[in-house]
């Protein structure tokens, strides 16, 4: 273990990267990969599922450093996740104000919807899709954003989802679906409803954005009875009216890790999961493993996707321009 984490410069997807890291080998993977121990750790853990599972392991014999990024340098492995996660980094890095022009004039034929996240109407987090839809509105792109109970169970926003994705199909032709957080699940569930009992060919893509597929051990924690009665405080002198035990218990990653393995999604909709790498972090409350601040990484990722990765934003990705970020993916959508 580093003493104290301090910035390093290292090497991560071909890149340059600067960030800060909590374990001596954490360092060496990202500024010398070819040493001896590191090449050691990896050999010693080649056999393992990319799973939670391993993850906790990881983090338990080194550190939660070492841990995300052994799982995300075996995800670039995949010829997917490379392909993706390359033209993800050139085009943020690359792209002139010119080409994201030129690359507009190209996307047009889409129809995006958005799915928001956990109380997207009264929290400043990301969840609305303002800044994506501010950008889009100075577009030739159509969009929407479906209405949803910004505090509602799963099943209920799920219904909504279908039923508006159902009569999107027999509007539009180019359909892509760009959801967030609790919307992730909520579009997962939707997406399974709807498949074979409609002409479901208009979507083309899901992009699932730090979706919490299978809950969030965040929920667990705050269903304590003790810590529920602080929460319930909390949103009473907010003026929030929310029924707190059912909708933790809609969420919990207990419960939704069991229900997620049931949902099947289409296979002829491309998926793209895009999650956030936080590094270099003391506390990663409530879990001891990788995580984007409420999902175990692993269980941020739609089955059968190309993962992107973005390394130092978290669930938020605050300070990261979205806009430029969605027009990348949507390129390289277009050309698969």
């Amino acid at each position: 273990m580093l003493k104290t984490m301090r910035q390093i410069q290292g090497t991560l997807f071909g890149k340059a990267v600067q960030t800060k890291v909590d374990h001596e080998l954490a360092k060496t993977i990202l500024t010398n990969p070819n040493d001896s121990a590191v090449v050691q750790f990896f050999s010693d853990y080649s056999d393992y599922k990319l799973n939670t599972e391993t993850l906790v392991k990881i983090t338990k014999e080194y550190s939660i450093d070492v841990a995300a990024l052994f799982f995300i340098k075996k995800l670039y492995e995949q010829d997917k996740n490379k392909r993706a996660q390359d033209h993800y980094l050139s085009g943020i890095h690359d792209m002139t104000d010119d080409d994201i022009k030129q690359q507009i004039a190209l996307l047009k034929k889409y129809y995006i919807v958005f799915v928001p996240g956990f109380q997207y109407e009264c929290a400043n987090n990301g969840g609305d899709f303002l800044n994506q839809r501010a950008f889009l509105d100075t577009t030739d792109i159509s969009y929407e954003m479906i209405k949803l109970d910004e505090v509602g169970l799963l099943e209920d926003n799920a219904e909504i989802i279908a039923d508006r994705l159902k009569e999107l199909c027999m509007i539009h032709s180019d359909i892509v679906v760009i959801s967030v957080s609790k919307g992730g699940l909520e579009t997962a569930i939707a997406l399974d409803k709807i498949s074979g009992t409609q002409n479901i060919s208009s979507i083309k893509s899901w992009i699932n954005v730090c979706g919490t597929l299978k809950g969030t051990p965040v929920a667990d924690f705050w269903s304590h009875p003790i810590r529920r009665i602080w929460m319930s405080c909390i949103l009473f002198f907010s003026g929030q009216k929310v029924n707190l035990k059912r909708l933790l218990n809609d969420m919990s990653y207990k419960s939704c890790k069991e229900r997620y393995k049931a949902i099947t999604i289409p296979p002829e909709i491309i998926l793209i999961n895009l999650i956030g790498v936080p590094l270099g972090r003391n506390k990663r409350f409530p879990m001891a493993v990788p995580n984007d601040t409420f999902s175990p990484l692993p269980d941020s990722i739609a089955s059968d996707g190309a993962v992107i990765v973005e390394i130092d934003s978290d669930h938020y990705f605050k300070g990261v321009d979205m806009s430029k970020r969605m027009i990348v993916v949507l390129k390289y959508l277009s050309e698969l």
